[in-house]
């Protein structure tokens, strides 16, 4: 291709970034089942202040970017207010998660918040990857995809 570079695939970049999260996610649900049945908390607060820090660092980062490199590029054409809206959620989440470990009693408050939060974001991330993503490559074809990694690129 004689110096000539291919934009690296966007969607490739978010399916990624997604599959690490769903990793995080199997590391906070391991945890909150820890701590309702019972086991000793410290290592476990642990892994759910990790987790809780990379939701409110790299997922939140990964959102901002969808919404700024992606959504706006499908408009009308395509459901991002729903996924819009659920990264709203998350967010939330990911705030009520916080308090809860830092909180009086984070044993108890932790594992239903770390249980609906899991359930959301897991169902979230297999809407972008089976409807969302597949959607917007035919909507967009190269040319979009292209602007969308150029987007993703001027972070």
């Amino acid at each position: 291709m004689g110096g000539h570079t291919v934009a690296p695939d966007p969607f490739q970049r978010f399916e990624e970034e997604h599959a690490e999260a769903l990793r995080e996610l199997q590391r906070l649900e391991h945890a909150a089942m820890a701590l309702e049945n019972g086991e000793r908390p410290s290592s476990y607060l642990r892994i759910v202040r990790e987790v809780h820090t990379f939701l409110s660092t790299a997922v939140r980062t990964h959102n901002e970017n969808e919404e700024r490199a992606l959504f706006g590029l499908l408009g009308e054409d395509a459901p991002v207010a729903l996924f819009e809206e659920e990264h709203r959620m998350l967010r939330t989440m990911e705030h009520d998660l916080g308090r809860a470990l830092d909180g009086r009693d984070p044993v108890q408050d932790i594992p239903p918040i770390a249980r609906e939060l899991i359930g959301i974001l897991r169902a979230h991330i297999e809407r972008e990857d089976q409807v969302l993503f597949p959607m917007a490559r035919a909507l967009l074809g190269p040319e979009g995809t292209a602007v969308v990694a150029r987007r993703l690129a001027s972070t």
